[in-house]
């Protein structure tokens, strides 16, 4: 069983390692990170066995009227468990606005 939390306590860059690898660039040290508590809503996906970073969505929103999932990501070995599906109903639910906008990159 997955856990999710919104919390970013104690989080830090080496606990995001591995993320983001499907980028055409390598980004900076960081960037996710930054990114993560920048975002409006943040959702992590746990392994509670291991508190590992298993996926994540992050939200941005006027908190009215609409909301767009900016981020979403799961590891690899994580994918097909319905982690992503699971991170996506918890962000729609809790933007809790009129119209969720997504928008994907080919890769």
């Amino acid at each position: 069983m997955i856990a999710y939390t919104e919390s970013l306590e104690g989080l830090d860059a080496r606990d995001l390692e591995g993320f983001l690898a499907h980028w055409d660039f390598t980004p900076p040290e960081g960037t996710l990170l930054a990114m993560l508590r920048q975002s409006s809503v943040v959702i992590l996906a746990r392994d509670p066995t291991t508190s590992r970073v298993c996926g994540y969505v992050t939200g941005l929103t006027d908190g009215v009227v609409s909301g767009y999932i900016s981020a979403l990501e799961v590891r690899k070995e994580y994918r097909n468990r319905g982690i992503g599906s699971a991170l996506l109903d918890r962000m729609t639910e809790r933007l809790d606005v009129f119209g969720v906008y997504l928008s994907c990159a080919p890769a």
